[in-house]
This record gives structure tokens, sequence and C-alpha cells, in this order.
């Protein structure tokens, strides 16, 4: 590789020359007369630049698709999330991945483990946070190439900021235009002796210059310049009063300055104007450690990128703070106003940069889009789910979504469970489901259904369970019973944890309530928890401000649910269940909390008002 320079003229714009007789790349920056770089060599390529942020942080921009089932999840929730986001990507949906938005309960975790099926990614909220608007893949500069070519990469990519980074891509500083112009201006500060960090390798990459002599090239060291251009009486003068340990000297072709440079063992010497340098000064330099570099610019250019030669990381900004990628956008609005760039690098847990978040990203939409299943009213959806997109809802249940901004994919049928629509939707698609696909598939028909003994169990239930049960060697009876006995075990939990279990809240007109499900093989251990229950639904209900709160315990082997019930006593009074204690009712037949309960009480709120 050899570096020449080639007069040029002035340009508005940046400008590529690629020259036909060999692979030479010419970079020219705005208002500039003299070349940045030319790397010529017949025989290769040039050497790769830095990584455009703005194409990269485009690129990566394509939407991450969330299949997330309802708050408080229940199994039906979680294996369709999960079967319909592996559909999603055998079809080509890429970006498509499974979510929860609640802890998987103890039948659900049965059954994951059994067919060892990871659980879906665990989303707290969607409220809107840096990681869903910030731009990926950012370009850093390292924190110990030459300020000149980090400012090539600023300028070239039209950024308005760059991280600086270590070897292992933790920040150490910002380099934005304020904290290069705040630099320079100590740098050259006529009152006082400019003093820079550089090392004779910093000065090689940034000057394209030759070396001829090179001692401890990779040496930082405070350096001061001396530019040649007194009388040759006059600069000896001036050189004697400089330390000459940490000199650059910057000198034509001139013999005697070379001679007494050395003689004086400044530091370094750069030859301008690629002027060569005799084998008898070369000779003296080796015996003095001195280094000699030629240099193919003017005095005055490579004055100017010795000063830019200096580590990037001497010139960041280290006051401006980074993002997190968990942070909140409400929260740090005004941080990043008031950054100079309007943008700011976001960092992991160990401080690597990850990407940027500017100002243009939150004007976007977030790179977040939703499919709901086996939910569709905004009550039941993850929090915050009314700042993004939703492309799809898979669903069986009754109709309470709010208007969308644009049309959807709205599947709801009158089923037993979601799990049911979605393998039907493997066959619509003639896409194979792999085993354990099926056997989740199967379990979440059973345990929605009650083992198909539920008022909501359909024909179409009944038949893809048959179907799916072949295909698994899972007969269905036992296997339900298996799945029901692990959900039983949930009687012996504290609470709070019991009323969280696929608790759904549910509105009528302006009154809320919330209604909790869980299933138990006999009812005895939780009635013995009778009072603990009351206390917690009461909680509960003072809690969430609802009409009342109401947990559904179903006997799956007697086939009648048991209702605890705390809120309003006006609306309990109406209920013509029959009572078993105070605030306690036997629902006998009753299995559907959907079909045959819900109805029931959202009758009675209508009727009482």
């Amino acid at each position: 590789m050899f570096r020449v320079a080639v007069p040029l003229i002035y340009v508005d714009k940046e400008v590529l020359l690629f020259y036909p007789s060999c692979t030479s790349r010419i970079r020219i920056i705005p208002h500039t007369q003299r070349i940045i770089e030319m790397n010529a060599n017949n025989s290769g390529r040039t050497s790769p630049q830095f990584t455009s942020q703005r194409s990269a942080q485009h690129m990566d921009r394509e939407k991450k698709v969330l299949v997330i089932g309802h708050k408080n999840p229940d199994t039906d929730s979680i294996v369709s999330a999960i079967a319909y986001a592996e559909l999603k990507q055998i079809m080509g949906f890429a970006n498509c991945f499974a979510a929860r938005c609640g802890n998987v309960n103890l039948q659900t975790e049965y059954v994951l483990t059994r067919f060892e099926v990871p659980p879906p990614e665990f989303i707290n909220d969607l409220i809107p946070k840096v990681k869903y608007y910030m731009s990926h893949m950012p370009t850093t500069v390292p924190r110990d190439i030459p300020l000149w070519h980090a400012l090539e990469t600023l300028n070239k990519g039209n950024f308005k900021m760059l991280p600086i980074v270590d070897g292992e891509g933790r920040l150490q500083s910002i380099l934005h235009f304020n904290a290069f112009a705040q630099n320079m201006l100590k740098k050259i500060d006529p009152n006082r002796k400019g003093i820079f960090p550089t090392s004779v390798s910093h000065m090689v990459k940034t000057l394209g210059a030759q070396p001829v002599v090179i001692f401890e090239e990779e040496t930082i060291f405070p350096a001061q310049i001396v530019v040649a251009a007194y009388e040759f009486d006059a600069f000896k003068e001036h050189l004697d009063a400089m330390s000459l340990p940490n000199t650059i000297v910057l000198v034509g072709n001139r013999r005697d300055v070379h001679e007494y440079v050395i003689e004086r063992q400044a530091r370094v010497l750069v030859v301008t104007g690629g002027s060569s340098v005799s084998r008898e000064l070369k000779k003296r330099a080796e015996e003095k450690s001195i280094s000699i570099l030629i240099s193919p610019y003017d005095t005055s250019t490579t004055s100017w990128l010795t000063l830019y030669s200096s580590p990037v990381v001497h010139t960041g900004d280290t006051a401006l703070k980074p993002l997190r990628e968990d942070d909140y956008i409400g929260t740090i609005k005004t941080q990043l106003m008031e950054s100079v760039s309007r943008s700011l690098p976001v960092v992991d847990r160990n401080d690597k940069v990850i990407g940027i978040l500017s100002q243009s990203d939150l004007m976007r939409d977030p790179h977040i889009e939703i499919i709901m299943v086996d939910h569709n009213e905004r009550s039941q959806a993850i929090d915050g789910i009314e700042h993004y997109r939703i492309q799809e809802i898979i669903d069986h249940h009754r109709l309470g979504n709010d208007h969308t901004n644009h049309p959807i994919i709205f599947i709801n049928k009158p089923v037993g469970s979601t799990s049911t629509i979605i393998a039907t939707l493997f066959q619509d698609y003639r896409v194979p489901m792999r085993k354990e696909i099926a056997s989740i598939l199967l379990a979440g028909i059973l345990s929605d259904t009650l083992i198909l003994h539920s008022a909501t169990t359909t024909e179409t239930d009944r038949h893809m369970a048959e179907f799916l049960s072949s295909l698994t060697d899972l007969p269905i009876d036992m296997f339900g019973k298996n799945i029901m006995e692990a959900s039983s075990l949930v009687a012996r939990e504290p609470v709070d944890y019991i009323l969280s279990l696929d608790m759904k809240r549910f509105g009528e007109g302006k009154f809320a309530f919330t209604v909790s499900q869980v299933e138990v093989v006999t009812f005895k251990e939780i009635m013995d928890r009778k009072d603990d229950i009351l206390e917690g639904l009461e909680r509960l209900q003072g809690r969430t401000g609802s009409l009342f709160s109401a947990l559904m315990v179903t006997d799956i082997t007697e086939l009648d649910s048991i209702l605890f019930i705390k809120g309003d006593r006006f609306f309990i009074s109406h209920i013509r269940y029959p009572k078993m204690d105070e605030h306690v009712y036997l629902l006998k037949g009753i299995l559907s909390r959907k079909k045959q309960l819900i109805p029931i009480l959202t009758e009675i709120i209508r009727n009482s008002q």
C-alpha cells in the first residue's frame, strides 16, 4: 500500500473517485482543498471503513411482532401464543415471537416441562420504553483511533454523535461537534502552548505518513508542535526552549533544520511535502532514537492533521449520561432533549453500547407490533398495548375490543379454546405440527374445556382433540386427568397467588369486576381456606376499584363449581345461586366462566342499575 497526494479543487459535497486502473479511492470532505485519504493497491482492495450508522440503524427497524395472551395467562393462552408464533415463523415471519404478561401457573408449567417446550418471553408491560424505539446496530468508534478518522465517520454518516467504546464495546465517552470544537479551542489557544496526547502510530495513520525511522510508536505522550518557519538561528533558540522529549517538529526540505532537530533529540521529526531524507540523516536518527516521518502534505495541512491525530477518547464528552434499554420514554425525554445532539447512546447492564435513541426515533412508530391471542378486550391485555399497532386478534370470547387505526386480521370463533383455532390454522395453511406443538395444543383444549366437559365445548373442539390425540399418542381422558391434577395443587398456594391465576377483568356499562378461576379435584382444601380467600377478595376489590371480585373454583371430578365473592352488597344481594355460606355460592353443573357465569353476573348488573 502507498499513499500519494493529489491536488484537488474545492467541492460542495463529498465525492468518491474510483480510478479504473487500480482499486483506489479518494474521499473529499466538504470545503477542503486536499485529499483526505487515498489508498492505492493494484492487487488488492481498499480497507473497509466503519459501518454506516445511518444504513445500519434503518436496516434494523424491521418490526418485532409479539404473539401474546391475556394477563394472568392460563394454559390455553400460553400454548396458543407459542404455537401461533411457530406457525408464523414457518410461514416466513421470522421476527414473530411468543410472549406472556404474567407468571406461568402450575398446570401450564407441568405441560411445558413435560414436553420440553420453553415458556414465552416474559414482558411485564408495554408502556413505551427506550428499547422499543431505539435504533440498533449503532456505529461506534474505538477509543484509540485518531480523532481525524472518527471525524471522517461522523461527517460521512451525517451523524449527530458517535459513541466512543473500549475493546469490549463499553461506552467511554461521546463524540459530537460541540465537544470537538471545545477541545480544539484548547489546543489552538494562542495564549498558551497547546499540548495534546498522541503517538507516532496515530500520526502515521492520520497523516498517511511514510515512516522512515520509528521508536516507541504506540506510546501516548503529551505532544507539542513546533513548525520550523523561523530563520535558522531563531528556530534553534525557539527549539532549545521546548521540552524536547515530547516535541514534534514539522519542517519541509531544510537539511540544516533536520540535522539540528536530530542533534537536539526532539521526539519526532516530520518532513512535509513528501521530501526525502538522506541515508546519513536516517542513520543519525536511529542512533539518537528519533522517529522520522514523511508527510505527503504541505506544512500547514500537516500541522492541522497532527492535531487531529490525538486518540478520539480524549475529545469525547464524558458529561453526557447514556440511556438504558428498559428506561421508560416518559422519564428520559428531558435528558434526551437537553443533550447537545438530541440523541444519546443506549447501553446494557454491562455498559456495552447496544443502540442509539434520537429525537427523530420518537417521531416514528415503535418497532413492536402485537398479535393478541385468547383475548380481545383492552382490560385483559398487557398494560400499554394502546401504544402499538395490533396486527391480528385470535380469540374465542365475547367481543369487547376497542377500535383499531388499521385493518387487522380478526378471527373469533365460538369454540371452547383458542388452541382449537390455532390447530385449525395449521391445517388451513397445510403446515405440519411438531409433536411437541400438537401436544401442548391438546393440553390447551383439554384445559380450557375441562376435558371436553365444559358447556363451551363444541364438536370442533372434540374433533380437533381426537386429531391431536392421534398425532401425539396421548389418550384424552388420561392426559386430561394429568393436566387437572397438576392444577389442583393450586389450593395450597398463597391466597393472593390463587386470585392472580387466570384473573380476568370484565366491564358492563360503567362498572368493572374481576373473576378468577381455578380447578381442583376436591373442594375440601379450598373450603378450609374460605376466610383467607374472602379476605383476599376484599383486598383485591379495593385495590382494583371493582364493583366486586370473585373466585370461581371448579371441581373437575364432580363437574360443579363454587363462587367466592366480595364487593358491593346491593349487587351481591341479587345473586340467586344456592348459598353455602356467607359470600360463598354453589354453582351446580356450572363449569364455564365465559359461557355460564359471566352472562348471569352481567345481567344482574344491568337489572340492578
